[in-house]
């Protein structure tokens, strides 16, 4: 074969060929690692964070999530478009790598000796990627530019960047098809766009083939450069990032992300967030891994009540603030403006559920969660300031341990009637029943109480309660922010369980199911945590609770986010919930599961007023009531109280009514 003629590269020598593709590499080498640098400096100094562990959690992760595009692929249309285009380039790594060999070794034979029936399979794999991948592209860039879907920034960049890959496919199947041309014998059915491209070439005569492929040539490899260059200065550095970003991702659950602040460092200047160089290197990576996609913002439910929280705006302000001169600089300047209230205000943090639902939507991986709860800690621990209802639940909390000012010694009145032991460490029952604020002081609570205790009871589980020794979890001064508050109820806890030798507990509030099994190992408490649904599921199951007669009401299910997303707990609350309502009475809303709407309790919303647009939990009661039903079940005590108190704003509590699933059983 003739590489000479197979190249056709006569635009530059022979002799000069490999220099002048040569300077054009380590220029785009250049500029990319120029801008690469401030990045990656910023990153290397960044606070550290423990993402090393459970390497086979996180390599399964990266090939299900980065590799598989399983999260992309949710959203039918768009998700193909980009996991397409994903792959594609996976695939086309080898032939990028093939235009540079041919330049720097002309006369290398291609394709080489013993490997021609690999090279012409890649051949035909590598024509129905190129197809693909144009596909996908040109729908891209006609979504952008027509559809123009709003959680989508429409932006310049992103316009040329699609460009760029059309013009790469464009220029590989030219370069093909003019070499084929001039070359008729060369021409295979394996590389089939190629092959028709040289029919269509044939008449124009070899000086436009050969000009053809010269320019073909110099724009695939110059475009594959200039694309290099744009990567770290662009939104589009996700795609060095984002695989990265997966890897390192939280493989414990996302009820279990917030890390324990060391409150006896000396060193400590402040708590919390106040400044980029307090958050850790891998969520300073997040930052640089956002896609712009919009994707969490279309599920949270902040943001869909007109809150001032969009997620995905939350994380490109970061993002600009740590890209400016004060982020590569790594210290903060007169001249920039303060990260908490100017670059994000008080009220975004506010708004946030801590719900998850960001998280579970989000391709790459980012975490939002734990940047909301540090950025609160700086506003809460380091700025002393906070939401004016909060003061009272901080005070309460300490002194009462609940947010709600009743007298701890009140704490077990809910149970005086029911026969309820109390736990004795001499002799100790094989569970404990933690009942939480909620279950413990709400009258709506107290309901839940009974009616688990009862079912408990019926079961015959050996159970007791604390009383008066039970304290509050400390979950909503943690997640208000209050981490000093929260360690020392969380303390105070560890210490009465180990006094009183408890190592399984049973649980109905999600939020203490979350504290008390993802967070108080931080604590060296290690327990057998397990949530009423779950445990009166297992009931059912062994035949300890009978099912009798089911009801004829329709219901519909109402997922806890602290029980859903945090604690992938979907089915023990629907197969408790079946043992009285017949299958084809039960009914979903679509967003439901791992995409089920927040009610507005999370994240200690539950002690705020939404005094900005529209209520959370009236947004979720128009979501279930498009079901028509008789009953919202739920599994969670804030749940109720907020879907209960939107019925009502709404008329209709006479019409739907919300219960527990424990209380489906009696």
């Amino acid at each position: 074969m003739n590489t000479a003629t197979y190249r056709a590269l006569d635009w530059v020598s022979a002799e000069y060929q490999p220099a002048v593709l040569g300077l054009c590499t380590l220029t785009a080498l250049g500029f990319f690692f120029a801008a690469l640098w401030p990045k990656l400096k910023v990153l290397l100094k960044a606070k550290p964070e423990n993402r090393f562990d459970r390497p086979l959690d996180r390599v399964w992760n990266t090939l299900r999530i980065a590799f598989g595009q399983t999260k992309l692929l949710k959203n039918k249309k768009s998700g193909w478009m980009h996991a397409l285009i994903f792959w594609g380039f996976l695939i086309l790594i080898l032939r990028a790598g093939h235009f540079f060999v041919i330049g720097f070794f002309q006369e290398m034979p291609v394709p080489l000796p013993g490997f021609e029936a690999i090279h012409y399979l890649y051949g035909l794999v590598k024509d129905i990627v190129i197809l693909l991948v144009t596909l996908a592209a040109s729908y891209a860039l006609y979504r952008r530019l027509v559809i123009r879907p709003p959680r989508l920034n429409l932006s310049g960049e992103g316009i040329l960047i699609l460009v760029l890959i059309l013009a790469i496919m464009a220029s590989d199947v030219i370069f093909e098809g003019a070499y084929f041309s001039l070359n008729p014998e060369a021409g295979t059915f394996m590389e089939p766009l190629g092959l028709g491209v040289s029919f269509l070439l044939a008449p124009l005569g070899s000086d436009i083939a050969v000009f053809l492929h010269n320019l073909a040539y110099w724009t695939h490899v110059l475009a594959i450069l200039f694309f290099m260059t744009l990567l770290p200065g662009s939104k589009h550095f996700h795609i060095l990032t984002s695989i990265p970003n997966v890897y390192f991702s939280n493989v414990t659950g996302t009820g279990n992300q917030l890390a324990r602040i060391d409150f006896e460092d000396e060193d400590s200047e402040s708590f919390g967030v106040t400044r980029m160089e307090d958050f850790s290197w891998k969520q300073l990576l997040d930052l640089h891994t956002c896609t712009e996609c919009g994707r969490c913002d279309n599920f949270c439910p902040a943001l869909k009540s007109g809150k001032p929280l969009s997620p995905k705006e939350l994380t490109i302000d970061l993002r600009n603030h740590l890209n400016s001169a004060h982020g590569h600089a790594g210290s903060e300047t007169s001249d920039n403006p303060a990260l908490l209230g100017e670059v994000i205000q008080d009220e975004t943090l506010w708004s946030c559920t801590t719900c998850g639902a960001c998280e579970e939507e989000c391709p790459v991986m980012i975490e939002y969660v734990n940047k909301v709860i540090d950025l609160r800690r700086g506003l809460v621990l380091t700025e002393d300031r906070y939401p004016e209802e909060l003061t009272k639940a901080f005070k309460s909390l300490e002194t009462n341990s609940n947010p709600w000012s009743f007298g701890r010694d009140s704490r077990a009145d809910w149970a005086r009637d029911l026969d309820v032991r109390l736990w004795d460490k001499d002799r100790p029952t094989e569970y404990l029943y933690f009942v939480g604020c909620n279950g413990s002081f709400d009258n709506r609570g107290k309901k839940i109480s009974t009616a688990v205790v009862k079912s408990l009871q019926i079961a015959g589980v050996d159970f007791s309660i604390l009383g008066m020794e039970e304290g509050c979890t400390g979950d909503p001064a943690r997640r208000a922010g209050n981490e000093y508050l929260f360690d020392m109820l969380a303390t105070q806890n560890v210490e009465t369980f180990k006094e009183n030798g408890i190592s399984k507990i049973i649980t109905h509030c999600p939020h203490c199911f979350n504290s008390l099994k993802n967070e108080y190992p931080e604590f060296g408490a290690r327990y057998e945590v397990i949530h009423h649904s779950e445990l009166l599921a297992q009931l059912i199951k062994d035949g300890k609770i009978a099912s009798g007669e089911k009801s004829g009401e329709k219901v519909v299910v109402h997922d806890s986010c602290y029980m859903g997303r945090h604690n992938q707990v979907y089915e023990a609350p629907r197969e408790t919930l079946a043992v009285k309502v017949p299958a084809d009475g039960i009914f979903e809303v679509e967003t439901s599961r791992e995409r089920g709407s927040c009610c507005g309790a999370g994240g200690a919303r539950f002690l705020l007023e939404e005094k900005v647009g529209s209520k959370m939990s009236h947004n979720r009661v128009d979501e279930l009531m498009t079901t028509n039903p008789d009953t919202i079940a739920v599994s969670c005590p804030f749940c109720v109280l907020m879907l209960e108190d939107a019925l009502k704003a709404k008329g209709l509590q006479d019409k739907v009514k919300v219960k527990d699933i424990s209380e489906f059983l009696q």
